[in-house]
């Protein structure tokens, strides 16, 4: 009690003093985020110098401004108090600001390190260890009010001796360097408008039907009975693909979901858009141009259901794609869809994970919202997804009236390693608590599941009158386990309309032409893929890529994958698939290798291209995207 009257009796600085503490506060918490986000793969390895310098100085900037406008109702009663107690009281909460930076500077140090030499963190804390936690960080927070509240009162006297103009002199030099850092990269942004091209031909369908996109995390087509296995694990869709258009053998162009629905909703090759990691961002025109932001210009009202890490809309940087996208939206976060028009986007990407980094830290501690590993939820999910939520989700959003609708369902049940259906048939006398990774009974039933998800919109669809005024996609991302096999597609178009099989090679790509020209929407020309009702060529070819080999870590068992190093960085192998061949570049292993696509369905009508010929039309394909694969020129491919 003596120390705080006693810090009471002494606090004589002003607030601007206390502020002047805060650019600095703001610049060291920024600088240890920037150095943990630049020294690790990230969304801006690829950049430049001056883009991660840029990423830092505004970053410091943004926050700097930040923190002083939440200063500023402690120094505005300030001003309006005029007890002497009263203000040195202000003047002291003043010292909580830059002293929270400072804290939360620390905890994320920690954390860091921490996490990195022992594999345990914040997220890792439950109990009491969690309380003991969040009691270090208010008695850190607390401790360092002391030495700001010192360094404040050191300003203060070191500015007592200038004149008044000097006195203003360094406030206004400082205040005018933090807008410069905070708007400077604004004002340069040259994507600060909206690219996409506003619609420039009417549609011919009198009513624009629904469209529902529905993709199953790694579906093999092979397991589905829909393709010919024989477990019927797709009553349904063999039922549907009587009266739909069924891809016989459709392939994925990138091995991983993040890569395979941008590709998807993108119409572009993974190569040409740098997305197939989960650190990577859309840039650029790329950010603009995509199927959703052509339907959403077109009057559809856009969601994305999915799942949050790895292939959230938001998170790759879709811009003006979706109106709603995971509980999401640029109305329910006006901050943060501004900051996403207004900066450039590794700029914006390093506030939002900076914000991320620090906002699931403090919810955690503070009892708010339980902190999750995203890595270890996608890649070893110790619990079943709650897809039915989506499609409960998209039936409200129908019975509302928000229609016509575009919706993207991403469907994780059939997520591996392990897999908890709801219904257990093919599994029966197992436990879904004790299953190992990958069992394949279990994945069986995933997959009836999804049977039933498809089934579940067509009678909800049905009974509301909208099955003949909507168009259903049925696909998957990639194969399980990754697999250079076919993928499931399947269109139902209203009334029936282009129902059969299409026997040539196709891939997820297709999709976004084949509704563009479904709906006489103008296919753009940096959408590659064609549409699936029209003619195809025999000996099409199908590039696919995929992220480098991982291993595991022998002491933590964690999955581990090499660095990204330059020319290829994500990218760690090609795929050429030519009819029922399929032939793969690993940059990493400098290896190539090709073989036949296994459950292949159809008659090679061409032979397929020879080991020398597939090797240089890859090594083209790269090359045409701006890939430097000079590195690959010693890989024996002739024989």
């Amino acid at each position: 009690m003596k120390s705080l009257l006693h810090l009471i009796k002494h606090a004589r600085f002003t607030p601007v003093d206390v502020s002047l503490l805060i650019p600095f506060a703001s610049l060291l918490y920024i600088l240890m985020e920037w150095l943990f986000i630049i020294t690790k793969t990230s969304f801006i390895s690829t950049g430049s110098i001056f883009e991660k310098l840029s990423v830092l100085f505004n970053g410091s900037g943004i926050l700097a401004l930040a923190a002083v406008l939440l200063s500023g109702l402690f120094i505005i009663l300030y001003y309006i108090l005029n007890a002497k107690t009263g203000r040195a009281v202000i003047r002291i909460l003043l010292c909580f600001v830059p002293a929270l930076l400072l804290a939360a500077t620390v905890l994320l140090l920690v954390d860091n390190i921490t996490y990195t030499a022992f594999k345990y963190g914040v997220v890792s804390t439950k109990g009491i260890v969690r309380t003991l936690y969040l009691i270090g960080f208010v008695l850190v927070t607390l401790g360092l009010m002391y030495p700001v509240f010192k360094w404040s009162r050191s300003i203060e006297k070191s500015r007592r001796k200038l004149s008044q103009k000097k006195k203003l002199q360094f406030p206004l030099i400082l205040g005018l360097i933090v807008l410069i850092c905070a708007f400077l990269p604004v004002a340069l942004n040259p994507f600060f408008k909206n690219t996409l091209a506003q619609p420039d031909a009417e549609i011919g369908i009198e009513k624009l039907p629904n469209i529902i996109l529905l993709t199953g995390d790694a579906l093999n087509s092979t397991k589905l009975s829909l393709y010919g296995s024989d477990k019927d694990t797709t009553p349904f869709l063999r039922q549907l693909a009587e009266s739909s258009l069924v891809a016989e053998n459709n392939f994925s162009n990138a091995q991983g979901t993040i890569g395979s629905t941008t590709s998807i909703l993108t119409g572009k090759y993974p190569a040409d858009t740098r997305i197939l990691a989960s650190t990577d961002i859309l840039k650029g025109d790329d950010a603009y141009q995509h199927l959703p932001g052509i339907l959403k210009s077109y009057g559809y009202y856009t969601v994305q259901l999915n799942f949050t890490y790895y292939a959230d809309a938001y998170r790759i940087n879709f811009q003006d794609a979706f109106i709603e996208a995971n509980g999401e939206s640029p109305v329910s976060n006006r901050i943060q869809a501004s900051l996403a028009t207004l900066l450039p986007t590794n700029n914006y990407y390093f506030m939002r994970e900076v914000y991320s980094r620090i906002s699931d830290r403090l919810e955690h501690l503070f009892y708010i919202k339980k902190m999750s590993n995203p890595f270890l939820q996608v890649t070893e999910s110790p619990e079943k997804f709650n897809d039915q939520e989506k499609l409960d989700y998209l039936f409200k959003l129908i019975d509302e009236g928000k229609q016509p609708i575009f919706v993207h369902i991403h469907w994780m049940g059939t997520h591996g390693p392990k897999y908890y259906p709801t219904r257990q048939v093919f599994s029966e006398g197992l436990s879904t608590t004790t299953q190992g990774k990958y069992v394949d009974s279990f994945y069986l039933d995933s997959i009836l599941d999804f049977d039933g998800a498809v089934q579940q919109l067509f009678t909800g669809l049905q009974s509301r009158g909208l099955w003949d005024e909507s168009v259903l996609v049925v696909g998957s991302d990639h194969t399980q386990r990754w697999t250079i096999a076919r993928v499931p597609l399947l269109i139902h178009f209203p009334n029936d309309e282009h129902a059969g099989q299409v026997v040539e090679n196709t891939q997820n790509m297709d999709i976004a032409p084949t509704l563009l020209n479904y709906l006489d929407i103008p296919q753009p020309a940096w959408m590659p893929g064609q549409t699936l009702y029209e003619p195809l060529d025999a000996d099409r070819q199908i590039f696919l890529v995929a992220i480098p080999d991982s291993s595991r870590d022998p002491k933590t068992n964690a999955i581990v994958y090499p660095p990204f190093l330059a020319p290829f960085y994500q990218f760690g192998k090609a795929t050429l698939i030519s009819c029922d061949h399929y032939y793969t570049i690993n940059f990493l292993k400098q290896t190539y290798n090709d073989a036949k696509v296994q459950g292949y369905n159809s008659i090679c009508k061409t032979p397929p291209p020879t080991r020398e010929e597939a090797f240089k039309l890859i090594i083209s394909y790269l090359q045409k995207y701006g890939f430097n694969t000079t590195s690959l020129n010693s890989i024996e491919h002739d024989n």
